[in-house]
């Protein structure tokens, strides 16, 4: 298992966290645009304790002649092209693709940059934020991984891997309602908090109706596009954000308040094109605007 070559391309607050817990079983490649922002390591913060990371190769571009046994994707949604294009040098057909961003479309566009290589869908569910250089804040209890693709067996080894490392999974045949029922949680929750400038706990205690209003909509697209999201499901995430840190900000939110590039055509755009008479359409088309 040593053996494995893995890279982790971009290091925010969910690169930033898989580095860390996979650089304990094995020596992972960062391939990041500030890699001296990590010649001390990265700094993962859980509750008042921080432990430091340094068990891992770091680089600006990828190396020449290394091919990789599996490329974790963690880029942000409007730089994976560009990310995912430098790294066509270091893949074989046995190498695993695995996209952990957020939304429907990145699997689609490594399939189409990767063409002959193992491209998996997944998803990740974390609160993680990347508060200085090097530093990562991790909120609640840790990560949950659910990724897959009609045949699992090539992906068994990276999934012994994450647990290895302490990081909880669930390898599925039935991925794409797995991806779906992340995109429910996080389409409502991104637009919501932007929109308002709430905090987790207080979309939850204010805007609660709201919210379920768009687990209708976001469940009635997937219904369309032959996803059975459920009752259950929308249960599932009202569960999940009243469980949630109440002082939880979406990544998209804190893009806004920090006027960085945020990923709303990611999140929000194609929901949006997809029922344009609705509450999620108002919300995108205000944030478009500002």
């Amino acid at each position: 298992m040593k053996d494995k070559k893995i890279a982790i391309v971009s290091i925010g607050g969910v690169g930033g966290f898989l580095a860390a817990k996979l650089s304990e079983v094995l020596k992972v490649d960062l391939i990041t645009s500030n890699p001296k922002n990590f010649e001390d390591g990265i700094v993962l913060i859980k509750k008042d304790r921080q432990k430091v990371y340094k068990n891992f190769n770091i680089y600006s571009t990828p190396p020449k002649d290394k091919i990789y046994d599996a490329i974790i994707f963690t880029t942000k949604s409007y730089a994976l092209k560009d990310a995912a294009k430098k790294m066509l040098q270091n893949v074989s057909k046995e190498t695993i693709i695995l996209p952990l961003l957020n939304g429907i479309e990145p699997y689609e566009i490594l399939k189409d940059i990767f063409k002959n290589s193992l491209v998996a869908k997944g998803a990740i569910y974390i609160i993680s934020n990347k508060i200085d250089k090097n530093k990562i804040q991790l909120k609640g209890k840790g990560a949950y991984i659910v990724f897959g693709k009609e045949d699992i067996e090539p992906l068994t080894w990276l999934n012994d891997i994450f647990q290895k490392a302490g990081i909880k999974t669930k390898l599925t045949k039935d991925i794409d309602k797995e991806i779906w029922k992340k995109y429910l949680f996080i389409a409502s929750t991104a637009a919501l908090t932007t929109y308002y400038k709430k905090s987790f706990g207080e979309i939850a205690k204010e805007h609660l109706s709201e919210f379920k209003e768009l687990l209708d909509e976001i469940i009635k697209i997937a219904n369309q596009k032959g996803v059975n999201l459920n009752e259950e499901d929308k249960k599932r995430a009202i569960e999940i954000l009243l469980k949630s840190p109440p002082s939880s900000k979406t990544s998209m939110q804190l893009d806004f308040e920090n006027k960085n590039q945020s990923e709303i055509e990611n999140i929000l755009g194609y929901l949006a094109k997809e029922s344009p008479n609705s509450k999620l359409f108002e919300i995108y088309e205000l944030l478009r605007s500002v």
